[in-house]
């Protein structure tokens, strides 16, 4: 009997996750090292996007996974003054969901395929050779060691991978907060709507994630000190957008602030994907602005696809380079067109309203916005 292969993986969240299912159920035995003492992902939404959902989809947890979130029926666009630039109708991936949901249903996705889950386990040190290292100084060795362990993976920049790190003019913090039962009647009776509000080079987003709870985004420029400030002063965002106050002051009161921070948006490339035995995926390889809402998806769709160059290429430096040729461009196209989108941040008041309906009346725009959104993922027919 042919022992199994052994694969080693740094990182809980979505493409670690990801990566273990698709590796166990094509024969590997797969453990993943979370350092933290739960699998608890940071509490704010994700959009569901076509990509997302294949792999759901072959993985057979897509329904739980819709259950657990928030469909979303309209989209606006604001003004600070609360005028509408563009409303539309949500026909493609009108979901939102509350992160934590999705990891803990990948999570038991993964344990039912035979994955071990170890909490608690920081991995301190990890090598092309296979092997890795973990803070109380136990050595693990596996055939495929992968890597996503975050935007700033120590382990990454150990081995010399990073080729560029490009550090955006703004960034954002994102919240959970909880819904009042007016809001939950009003959607209930007119349908659920999505806001995104520009205003003097700041954006709020916020939509329902579930029965219970809004997602809220606050994002700004680095120079805007008092709008960064976390707890947030409702009277600064109240000043660019008043008819949002109440909405404010319910984040100041009742986000979890001691776990939510202010983080500038960054774009990570790497000089390449892989040395010997190593992989990188997700955040450590090709972090990007969250504009888009792909970095989730292109983490798990690069760790499917990874699995799916494992198991048919005679070895790993044939599989790492198919990995890396069939994935790389499109998650470089969603890496630019991300940061083209977040660019009307900076435009003035009047070329912003009129860019917002260029985005929405131009075919070739909205096609290399979605590309990534649209994209069939590697390996999302289910596996037998």
């Amino acid at each position: 009997m042919v022992e199994p292969r052994r694969a080693e993986i740094v990182g809980s969240g979505f493409g670690g996750l990801v990566a273990a299912i698709a590796l166990a159920e094509r024969g590997w035995e797969v453990s993943v090292h979370e350092r933290r003492n739960n699998l608890t992902a940071e509490g704010y939404g994700i959009a569901i996007q076509r990509n997302m959902t294949q792999i759901f989809e072959c993985f057979g947890i897509l329904e739980p996974i819709l259950a657990g979130g928030a469909k979303i029926d309209r989209r606006d666009s604001m003004d600070g003054a609360g005028k509408v630039v563009l409303s539309r109708k949500t026909e493609r991936s009108p979901y939102r969901i509350d992160r934590s949901h999705v990891i803990a249903r990948l999570a038991e996705r993964a344990r039912a395929a035979g994955v071990e889950i170890l909490l608690e386990s920081h991995v301190a040190n990890a090598r092309p050779d296979g092997s890795i290292t973990l803070a109380d100084g136990a050595t693990r060795r596996a055939e495929l060691v992968v890597v996503a362990d975050g935007i700033n993976s120590a382990i990454r920049d150990s081995l010399g991978l990073l080729k560029q790190r490009i550090w955006q003019n703004d960034g954002g913090v994102r919240v959970a907060i909880p819904r009042l039962a007016c809001e939950i009647a009003a959607a209930d009776r007119d349908g659920s709507v999505m806001i995104e509000a520009w205003a003097d080079r700041r954006r709020v987003i916020y939509c329902p994630v579930n029965r219970d709870e809004f997602y809220v985004l606050l994002s700004c420029m680095v120079s805007d000190a008092a709008a960064r400030e976390t707890p947030i002063d409702p009277a600064v965002w109240a000043g660019s957008f008043p008819w949002m106050r109440d909405l404010f002051e319910r984040i100041h009161d009742h986000a979890d602030w001691p776990n939510s921070h202010w983080a500038q948006f960054q774009t990570v490339r790497l000089k390449k994907w892989s040395v010997g035995r190593l992989a990188v995926l997700g955040d450590a390889a090709h972090a990007m602005p969250p504009y888009l809402a792909q970095g989730a998806g292109h983490a798990m769709m690069n760790a499917l696809s990874l699995a799916v160059a494992v198991e048919m290429s005679p070895d790993l430096s044939s599989a790492f380079a198919l990995w890396e040729r069939r994935e790389r461009p499109l998650t470089e196209h969603t890496q630019r067109w991300t940061r083209i989108y977040g660019t009307t941040i900076f435009l003035p008041k009047a070329l912003k309203k009129f860019w917002i309906l260029v985005e929405r009346s131009v075919p070739w725009i909205g096609t290399q916005y979605l590309k990534a959104a649209n994209h069939r993922p590697t390996g999302s027919a289910p596996y037998r």
